[in-house]
């Protein structure tokens, strides 16, 4: 049966509303009276965006109503072009998120192709602006452990990037094809995002890692944003008169320790005290692939993941700054906020 529609004009389409930033950024939507088509499959557990919407709006129902939910795939054309039907603006937030070389050929299907085919059916439907939510992943990054990583740094292709990088790399390079050829277009590149939603998944996870006990970190260092800043980024360029530029957004640039440290701290529990040598974080990768392979789950560890953890990562956020002047929430009081969230959601009698 085909996906029935709502009668009503969606003036913004969004994808990959369920996810971490995804539902922050249909709640900055909502809040703003739009109009929003979001995507969704046909199983998906919404509850997470719900109790996202009920953190920053008083009548979280009524923001909720101006969502319509339409269940679909980035890989069908009839049902993008239907779902396109009267929108002017679209929001592409999906994507698939996996370190798992079984993966690798379904990432680039859903991250490469969907982000291919939304873009072109954008362009042929007349969208007047279209703001694609990429990543930190495909920007590239200097040799060595020095030096900042920005909008404009050379992306080389070498052994140790993880197939997540190359996938958000070809769809950027699509969607900037598709841009040149007339289609309005937005690309920020978030980096490690903080922030409540559902504590399994993303980057959530660290909170639950730490929660959990995990004992480890590792010598490396990143770059972190808060959840809400990367959904204002999103709508506030989307919004502006600013189009075929991609910007880095990122708050501040940390150590994994210390990160840890924070999330410890704010939880109350044991600070990480054992750090990883790049030995051992080799020999992590290989036993946990020996053990997915006799358990038939999917690695946790991986040689992309091991060796990203390592490196010395620092990210630019000037450009989004100086065009936006954009000031970004603290990373300390982002991740107290987050960790309250998270203690709440745990001992909450529901």
């Amino acid at each position: 049966m085909d996906q029935a529609f709502s009668p009503k004009q969606a003036s913004v389409f969004v994808t990959g509303g369920s996810g971490l930033v995804g539902a922050h950024l249909l709640s900055d939507l909502a809040g703003k009276g739009k109009k929003i088509r979001a995507l969704k499959r046909k199983h998906s557990d919404l509850s997470t965006v719900k109790k996202v919407f009920g953190y920053y709006h008083k009548d979280p129902g009524q923001a909720w109503a101006d969502v319509e939910w339409v269940d679909g795939n980035l890989n069908s054309p009839d049902f993008l072009r239907k779902a396109l039907r009267g929108v002017e603006v679209v929001y592409h937030s999906a994507a698939m998120v996996s370190f798992d070389p079984k993966d690798r050929l379904k990432l680039f299907d859903i991250n490469v192709g969907g982000t291919d085919l939304i873009a072109s059916l954008s362009l042929r439907g007349g969208v007047r602006k279209f703001c694609f939510v990429s990543s930190s992943a495909s920007l590239g990054k200097p040799e060595g452990v020095s030096g900042y990583i920005n909008e404009d740094t050379p992306w080389v292709t070498t052994d140790d990037l993880s197939d997540y990088a190359v996938s958000k790399y070809e769809a950027e390079q699509r969607v900037w094809q598709i841009a040149g050829q007339g289609l309005e277009t937005v690309v920020i590149n978030p980096v490690i995002v903080i922030g409540p939603g559902d504590w399994s998944r993303s980057s959530s996870r660290l909170i639950q890692a730490v929660w959990n006990g995990f004992p480890f970190y590792s010598s490396g260092s990143n770059a972190f944003v808060d959840v809400r800043d990367v959904a204002k980024a999103a709508v506030s360029l989307t919004e502006s008169h600013i189009h075929g530029e991609r910007f880095i957004v990122s708050a501040e640039n940390l150590p994994y320790k210390r990160l840890f440290d924070l999330i410890a701290d704010n939880l109350n529990r044991r600070r990480p005290a054992i750090k990883v040598p790049g030995f051992m974080g080799e020999f992590a990768w290989r036993a946990d692939w020996v053990a997915s392979k006799l358990s038939g789950k999917p690695p946790q560890i991986t040689k992309a993941t091991v060796a990203s953890a390592a490196k010395q990562y620092h990210f630019s956020n000037e450009k989004i700054r100086s065009q936006l002047n954009m000031d970004f929430i603290p990373l300390e009081r982002s991740i107290e906020e987050t960790c309250r969230r998270f203690l709440e959601d745990r001992y909450s009698p529901s």
